[in-house]
């Protein structure tokens, strides 16, 4: 850069409104605040809390005391499952 140039950026530099240079930080730090988050990757949901597992074995799917943790084969529940699924209805 010459001394030319120099001399007249400088010169452009004092001409400069007092109020415009004090916004001009804001603004800027908005640009790049807005730059970034074009950028960002996309944030998945979080996930919902997993149900709270059951204290019994039948997992409460039982009926009259029988249920199938397989699907096919029948099992009792446990004497004292704390579902209530043994206590008389």
């Amino acid at each position: 850069m010459t001394i030319y140039r120099t001399l007249l950026a400088w010169l452009a530099s004092l001409s400069a409104d007092p109020t415009e240079i004090d916004r001009e930080p804001p603004r800027a730090a908005a640009a790049v605040a807005a730059a970034y988050a074009t950028f960002a990757p996309e944030m998945a949901p979080t996930p919902p809390p997993a149900p709270a597992p059951s204290k019994c074995g039948c997992g409460g799917k039982c009926v009259n005391g029988i249920y199938r943790p397989d699907g096919r084969i029948e099992m009792k529940c446990e004497k004292d499952c704390p579902c209530g699924c043994r206590k008389p209805r």
